[in-house]
């Protein structure tokens, strides 16, 4: 790694000036950054799962340049993204105050927008591709999966957990059957919260940069932005008042009706119906991880898409 980052680094003039720091070492990714004379900048290999995201960040980079931390270097093969440093991220005043949650959302909404229909999926081997129409079919799996484990396995389902799975596979069916074709399946961050944030205030207005995106698959967008909506809720430990919500709702739809010219009422509609969406398409991230973790990570990190799974089931409550 460290030979690597010195030698793209070179290749633009510039040179490592101090130790470098492993800032995280987790199951989903390595993280270490490294002091250069221009600043600080970051280096992150992800788990074998998640190794289309160096080449997917660097296709967005491409797309939409001033919406994302552009890397300086990748190297899809193993999964290797080096970046800039752009400063601090959101916070939890941020995440508390509604004008900037408006801006993040229609920040977002104008990422999705410009990217819709540029990227291609067979490009970056891995992203899953979940339709909205399959989601319960792919509960009903994972749930007989677990059921087979050994009764010892961390991940191994009791009766009533497969049972309850599977009644709320058939509410995703119903949900999702009314689902229009108005936004065609496409990028689904499945990972948008305040820390994956940078923003700039230097300028006296709020620039925001999204990054982190190895937790994206092919699905309905509008899921990104229950994923965020739901992390408020998780940082700010309390619900969104119903007033706020929608308002947050109607700041998202306005960008996407005026990109695709659709009914407004129509888009509200797949709005809600998206919602239910949000931890099946977590546990498919969380999954892709399982393959290449050793004993002691599974029975580690367990517990994160048995919860998934948890409240995936209590759709059927």
């Amino acid at each position: 790694m460290d030979a690597w980052v010195s030698l793209r680094l070179a290749e633009q003039d510039r040179r490592i000036i101090d130790e470098p720091v492993t800032y995280r070492a987790r199951l989903w990714s390595v993280v270490r950054c490294y002091p250069s004379a221009e600043g600080l900048v970051w280096f992150k290999e992800t788990n074998p799962g998640h190794r289309f995201e160096a080449g997917l960040t660097a296709a967005l980079a491409r797309l939409t340049p001033a919406a994302v931390v552009a890397p300086i270097a990748v190297d899809r093969a193993y999964g290797w993204l080096l970046s800039n440093d752009h400063g601090t991220t959101l916070d939890h005043p941020d995440v508390a105050d509604q004008p900037t949650r408006c801006t993040v959302v229609r920040e977002l909404a104008r990422l999705q927008c410009s990217l819709l229909g540029h990227l291609k999926v067979a490009e970056h081997p891995g992203l899953v591709v979940l339709p909205p129409s399959a989601a319960g079919d792919h509960v009903r799996a994972v749930a007989r999966e677990w059921a087979a484990l050994p009764s010892d396995h961390p991940l191994h389902a009791e009766p009533d957990t497969q049972e309850r799975a599977a009644h709320a596979a058939d509410v995703l069916d119903r949900c999702t059957a009314p689902l229009s074709d108005a936004v065609p399946l496409d990028l689904e961050i499945n990972d948008v919260y305040a820390a994956n944030i940078c923003a700039d205030r230097s300028t006296g207005t709020l620039q925001l940069r999204f990054f982190d995106f190895g937790n994206a698959l092919w699905g309905h967008p509008f899921v990104t932005l229950h994923g965020f909506l739901d992390s408020v809720e998780e940082w700010n430990e309390a619900p969104l008042s119903p007033s706020d919500r929608e308002a947050l709702y109607d700041t998202y739809l306005t960008v996407w009706r005026e990109h695709l010219h659709a009914d407004p009422q129509l888009l509200r509609r797949d709005l809600t119906a998206t919602r239910v969406l949000v931890y099946v398409h977590r546990l498919v991230s969380w999954l892709r991880l399982v393959p290449h973790a050793d004993p002691t990570e599974i029975r580690t990190r367990a517990e994160i898409p048995r919860h998934q799974m948890a409240s995936i089931a209590a759709l059927a409550d």
